[in-house]
């Protein structure tokens, strides 16, 4: 076997599984002293979060190159390539996509949400200043990213260091 390398490790037995017993809505946290390196979790009446990433945008100072970069040396899906205004999407599984841009910011969160209006009102309450209110980014007539004529309506705010973070639902 001529050029492969194959590491050999000794097998470890798998960590065990632990799980954290939930508190009931309703009832109180202990008065206890947190660490200060670990923030304190954010807590709702309904436990509302954002985990579903849907995409991730980076900027490219040259779009052909980064295109060739990210699909012919990494081996992404290309999904296509919009002029103007300059952006290309790669398919990254599992349904989230990379979304390369000749204007975007440095780097830029998308998270899929069901109902972009809830879910700013959500997070409002928990004092995040949103750019502007819900808009119309993009109408999938050719089925490009999915179904056809899925509508994507995004809503935008910035972390506490200036990074972008967006919320994106897809509309039937």
């Amino acid at each position: 076997m001529a050029g492969k390398i194959v590491a050999r490790t000794k097998k470890k037995p798998p960590p065990k599984k632990t799980t954290t017993p939930r508190r009931p809505l309703s009832a109180k946290p202990a008065n206890r002293a947190r660490p200060t390196s670990a923030p304190a979790r954010a807590r709702s009446s309904d436990e509302f979060s954002l985990d579903k990433l849907h995409q991730v945008a980076l900027t490219a100072t040259n779009l052909d190159v980064s295109i060739a970069f990210y699909r012919d040396v990494l081996g992404l899906r290309f999904l296509g390539r919009f002029d103007p205004p300059g952006v290309a999407f790669f398919s990254l599984g599992g349904g989230s996509r990379l979304m390369l841009s000749v204007t975007s910011s440095q780097a830029t969160l998308y998270f899929l949400v069901e109902d972009v209006d809830a879910a700013m009102k959500e997070l409002r309450k928990r004092s995040v200043q949103f750019l502007h209110a819900p808009a119309l980014v993009h109408r999938d007539e050719a089925g490009q990213f999915g179904k056809k004529g899925v509508e994507e309506w995004m809503a935008f705010f910035k972390d506490p260091a200036g990074n972008l973070v967006g919320l994106v639902e897809r509309r039937q």
